[in-house]
């Protein structure tokens, strides 16, 4: 469902399960220097983040809503080497989690990783969990903008609740004050999960791609996010050198002042 006057859309869940299969060679697998350099970027600042929270603290958990394949989950726990974290997937799709456990399974690690299965547009998702130590809660790599715009407010406080008080939430983003130059670049960079794009994909009014195959994302301003958190923290940009000059393509957004 897909309405662009009012910026309301589903994806159906059945998309994301088509598209499993195409998902790593898009993102994790992807040799276009646009996209290797974005997720460096977005892990570097990631694993500083989380770095200054776990080494402060002996238990730790890290929730990835939207987890996909696990592409952040095994990367922070290279990043982090440490044993006292516990690492938790969440996905709705069945595919991306059968790739995320098959990943797993043949991953050689002491730390404590698992997917588990969500929907997160649940109301009630922060009921699903309750751990021990400061929790850093995190959804990525524009993901938020495959929740639908009616439900996105209750998954960020969802997110806010599961952190809780000594928590951390973050949200990566793509950067929607510049959707007109970065959108094409970042899109035409994924055609493997994307498929198609059309002549009316980029609705830069809405900052919404959209193809006739389903596949719809909003993107937001630095302000958009900033209000979703409830926080006055200035993001830490993702920037991307093109032709030798860089441009912020996504913002690291916290919901709190990390001392």
């Amino acid at each position: 469902i897909f309405t662009s006057e009012n910026q309301i859309f589903v994806v159906d869940h059945k998309l994301w399960d088509d598209l499993a299969s195409d998902y790593d060679a898009s993102v994790e697998d992807n040799q276009t220097q646009i996209i290797v350099d974005y997720l460096n970027r977005e892990i570097e600042i990631l694993t500083s983040i989380c770095r200054n929270i776990t080494n402060r603290n002996k238990n730790c958990s890290i929730i990835d809503m939207g987890a996909g394949t696990g592409r952040v989950i095994f990367a922070l726990d290279k990043n982090l080497e440490s044993n006292s974290i516990e690492y938790i997937g969440v996905e709705v799709s069945e595919p991306m989690l059968n790739r995320s456990n098959q990943k797993n399974q043949n991953y050689i690690t002491s730390s404590k990783i698992k997917f588990l299965k969500h929907d997160l547009t649940e109301s009630n998702l922060h009921e699903n969990f309750e751990y021990i130590g400061p929790t850093i809660v995190m959804c990525l790599y524009n993901t938020l903008g495959v929740i639908p715009s009616d439900k996105r407010q209750m998954f960020v406080d969802n997110m806010k609740r599961i952190a809780g008080d000594d928590g951390l939430t973050i949200i990566t983003a793509f950067n929607g004050d510049d959707f007109g130059f970065i959108a094409p670049k970042m899109y035409h960079s994924m055609m493997p999960m994307i498929r198609q794009i059309d002549d009316d994909s980029f609705d830069e009014k809405n900052k919404i791609f959209q193809n006739n195959l389903g596949f719809s994302s909003q993107w937001f301003t630095q302000n958009e996010l900033k209000s979703l958190l409830c926080t006055e923290v200035e993001p830490i940009s993702i920037d991307v050198k093109i032709d030798g000059k860089l441009h912020t393509f996504g913002n690291v957004f916290v919901d709190r002042e990390i001392k």
